[in-house]
């Protein structure tokens, strides 16, 4: 059954996280991907731990469902290849960084194709022609300042979620601007335009609910305030694993029951039991950093199953707080169908994370290429190519 962009073309020119992940969830979605990497490879070919197959796992999981080939910017016959391949797309993704002026979008002609164009802080600016790093986005976007401990330096988010947010960005205008193109009139789809997105302006958003909450603060405490100034949250430790939990909506008689099931009578003593009682408990708690040894005392008679089951039995909520490895083998993981399995080039069958989406009438498909080869398909799209002019 064909995805629900199936039909469209999309020219992808880009490299490491944000563009590629990009186009890898159009490609997911059913569209035709080309992706057009340099003589020597997208650079995340080359990024650490690399396979038996010499291609990072990075660069093979952002990849898959995508046609590859190889173009030589220094050659003007590439150059026109690539310019041809865009006059048949509709849309195109690319990093601003390093692309050729022949293919901006300024020097293009192609009033159907949506362009969107993926940079590091913008195309305007002091800082528009510095390159999309990761690390410089994060530092730059202020998202970074909730991490770490107090009165420490900040330290980075450990996985790409500026390049993650700007995809996901990216995503979603690009869709908004097809239907906004085909709705016009599909048989005749001018109206395409330019897109753009950066890293920073990504991380910016998602910072955007906590910095509403900092218009001169009463006191530094509520969700939206505390990450700034609370030590960072390793879950609440059980007799073998940490849990999250809250008791939010628990109080009067349920809350006792709660205490005396857990066997922590003797916190009823304790100079802290009343905010214990009236906090609502879990890392939302005003109190939570210093309420958390005496829970954490009551639960290591438990281990975490027993803890979640009598958190929610009494009203509360309470989830496992996984690592990889417990979370590849949760059953809710298998349940949704997050992890698949691509088979690669070799025969192999390589675990990746599942498009996070499904169409019940158009589904993705879960039977998905893996990534290609340098150039693996250059011949077919040069083909094709040669039959559509």
């Amino acid at each position: 059954m064909p995805g629900p962009l199936e039909g469209y073309r999309v020219v992808e020119i880009a490299e490491g996280v944000a563009g590629p992940y990009t186009a890898m969830s159009l490609a997911d979605a059913g569209a035709d991907v080309v992706k057009i990497e340099p003589p020597s490879g997208d650079r995340s070919r080359g990024w650490a731990p690399s396979t038996n197959g010499g291609d990072a796992p990075l660069f093979q999981a952002l990849n898959r469902n995508k046609r590859g080939i190889v173009l030589d910017w220094s050659s003007e016959a590439d150059l026109e290849t690539a310019r041809r391949l865009l006059s048949q797309a509709d849309v195109a993704v690319v990093d601003k960084f390093g692309l050729p002026a022949e293919l901006r979008w300024e020097a293009l002609d192609e009033p159907g194709l949506t362009y969107c164009a993926i940079s590091g802080f913008g195309p305007k600016g002091p800082w528009a022609d510095r390159p999309a790093s990761e690390l410089a986005a994060q530092m730059a976007s202020e998202a970074t300042s909730s991490l770490g401990r107090i009165g420490e330096a900040p330290v980075r988010h450990g996985s790409d979620i500026g390049s993650v947010f700007a995809a996901n960005h990216a995503i979603q205008a690009i869709c908004a601007a097809l239907y906004a193109r085909d709705d016009r009139d599909p048989a005749n789809p001018a109206g395409g335009q330019r897109i753009e997105v950066s890293l920073f302006g990504s991380l910016i958003a998602m910072r955007s609910t906590l910095w509403v909450a900092l218009s001169n603060p009463d006191e530094w405490w509520g969700f939206h305030l505390d990450s700034y100034v609370k030590p960072p949250d390793h879950g609440y430790q059980c007799r073998e694993l940490p849990i999250y939990f809250s008791l939010a909506r628990i109080r009067g008689d349920a809350f006792e029951s709660l205490i005396d099931e857990l066997g922590m009578d003797w916190a009823r003593e304790h100079a802290d039991y009343e905010k214990l009682r009236t906090d609502g408990a879990g890392s939302a708690g005003r109190y939570a950093a210093e309420l958390k040894p005496l829970w954490e005392r009551g639960f290591a008679r438990f281990d975490a199953e027993q803890v979640i089951e009598i958190v929610q039995r009494h009203g509360g909520w309470a989830f496992p707080m996984h690592d990889y490895e417990r979370l590849s083998r949760d059953p809710q993981v298998a349940a949704v169908g997050a992890i698949i399995d691509v088979a690669q080039a070799d025969g192999s069958l390589m675990q990746q994370v599942a498009p996070p989406w499904d169409f019940e009438e158009t589904p993705v498909s879960t039977t998905m290429r893996p990534a290609p080869d340098l150039g693996q398909h250059q011949n077919e799209v040069i083909a094709e190519l040669a039959a559509r002019t």
